[in-house]
């Protein structure tokens, strides 16, 4: 199952790389524009930025998830003592990202589009499952959310790498379409 896990971050973390460039090059606004500037009051643009927002926090906070991850499984402690470091951290960690998420928004003056609220729904569930599973392993010591936890997180994984790919793969495909349409001879 881990390598499934595996699979599903390298995935996510490449399509929120190529997110991040199809925004670059066929958003209304520049990369620059989007980090620095407000959006204009066009709804196009207020969608772009919030979901700019959204994915570059995202990756930022995968790429500190994956060091934080890596120091806690190298911690010389014990089984009980990584665990309850894994599963406060990492809720805490998801609760800061929504945080830097809604502060980013807050400081651009960018409304959250849809696609950006879907996503915090799936975080916030995220740390309940997380505090949930910490309580299943920390404080009753037993492993009941074994199942329910592993499914879930590949689930909210895979849905993310939909999600976040469904408006870059829109714009690409109408890019494709403009590009490549015949043009009509009178």
């Amino acid at each position: 199952m881990s390598g499934i896990l595996v699979h599903i971050e390298l995935t996510l973390t490449v399509i929120k790389i190529l997110t991040l460039i199809i925004l670059g090059a066929f958003g209304k606004d520049s990369i620059r524009a989007m980090i620095f500037n407000r959006p204009e009051s066009g709804s196009v643009e207020q969608f772009e930025h919030s979901l700019f927002v959204f994915v570059f926090t995202s990756m930022v906070f995968q790429l500190i998830a994956i060091a934080i991850r890596d120091v806690i499984y190298s911690l010389d402690v014990g089984v009980q003592a990584v665990r309850q470091i894994f599963y406060i951290s990492f809720s805490i960690h998801e609760g800061l990202f929504m945080v830097a998420v809604i502060q980013w928004h807050n400081f651009k003056k960018c409304n959250f589009a849809k696609i950006t609220t879907y996503g915090f729904y799936v975080s916030g569930m995220l740390v309940i499952l997380l505090m949930s599973r910490y309580v299943d392993r920390v404080v009753f010591g037993t492993d009941v959310l074994k199942v329910i936890y592993t499914q879930i997180v590949v689930l909210t994984n895979v849905f993310m790498c939909l999600l976040m790919a469904a408006y870059p793969m829109q714009k690409l495909l109408q890019f494709i379409t403009f590009k490549f349409k015949p043009s009509s001879r009178q």
